[in-house]
């Protein structure tokens, strides 16, 4: 019996030998490679798991359905609670629902707001070039800040006293409207009383409006500048026509007061 066990383990020790022999021989025949120091500083010590995603796969994306949904109910929200604001007649909420109303009504400042990023950024790309050509040729009145351009050059057929806002003035059946200043066209329609009207809010807070047009070369929320065409006079008689006035603030002044239609 002790001469069979010795067998066996003179045989396990034996196959043990053959087989570290045989790992050797396989680990000299394997050409070995050594990292040169260069190489081994480029490798990173670190693996994120996000190296392995696809090349172009976008991080995030672009519409997220939760953040729109909780736009949609805060939006909501803000309707149930401005809704609520003006059913409830508590005098404790006068101050707000007088905020919302003020906000509603108020037009918004678009020309502000384009002329602080004119100052901040420069003025838009501009495809004609800035007419130059100044109609006041008086620069001795120090009240005077800024000269006007003229519309069209005529004579004035109705003064400004028998409507107290603008003139009407007779030109020739050819002539174009410019605009008197830079500015955003805030209103394009049919008026009443002036027909096919413009109204351009200045970027220094005044307004001009030309009425009585024949056709309209401009649209809503345009930028003009001093000179740029608008518009044409509509016809009467063979002579162009057109209605122009000035307003600075909440006050129509007289045009003639600052501009030379001659």
């Amino acid at each position: 019996m002790a001469n069979r066990i010795d067998k066996l383990r003179r045989e396990i020790e034996a196959r043990r030998k053959k087989i570290n022999s045989s790992i050797d021989r396989k680990e000299r025949s394997q050409p070995q490679y050594y990292p040169s120091h260069s190489e081994s500083r480029d490798d990173s010590d670190f693996y994120f798991a996000g190296d392995s995603n696809e090349t172009g796969q976008s991080e995030e994306k672009f519409f997220r359905k939760e953040i729109f949904v909780l736009q949609v109910l805060a939006a909501i929200c803000l309707f149930l609670v401005v809704g609520i604001l003006f059913k409830t007649q508590s005098p404790q909420f006068e101050g707000a629902r007088q905020f919302v109303k003020t906000s509603f009504e108020e037009e918004f400042q678009f020309t502000v707001v384009a002329d602080w990023y004119e100052n901040q950024f420069g003025k838009p790309l501009a495809l004609l070039p800035t007419t130059t050509n100044i109609a006041l040729n008086d620069f001795e009145s120090e009240e005077l800040h800024v000269a006007y351009a003229v519309p069209a050059v005529g004579r004035v057929a109705q003064e400004f006293e028998q409507d107290g806002k603008g003139v009407i003035v007779e030109t020739t059946s050819t002539s174009n409207v410019e605009a008197v200043k830079s500015g955003m066209v805030r209103f394009v329609a049919e008026e009443e009383t002036l027909g096919k009207t413009i109204i351009i809010a200045h970027y220094d807070g005044g307004e001009s409006w030309y009425g009585m047009l024949d056709h309209v070369e401009v649209n809503l929320y345009d930028h003009v500048e001093p000179g740029s065409k608008i518009g044409t006079v509509s016809l009467k008689d063979n002579n162009g026509f057109y209605y122009f006035a000035l307003k600075e603030g909440e006050t129509f002044i007289n045009p003639i007061d600052v501009i030379s239609f001659d």
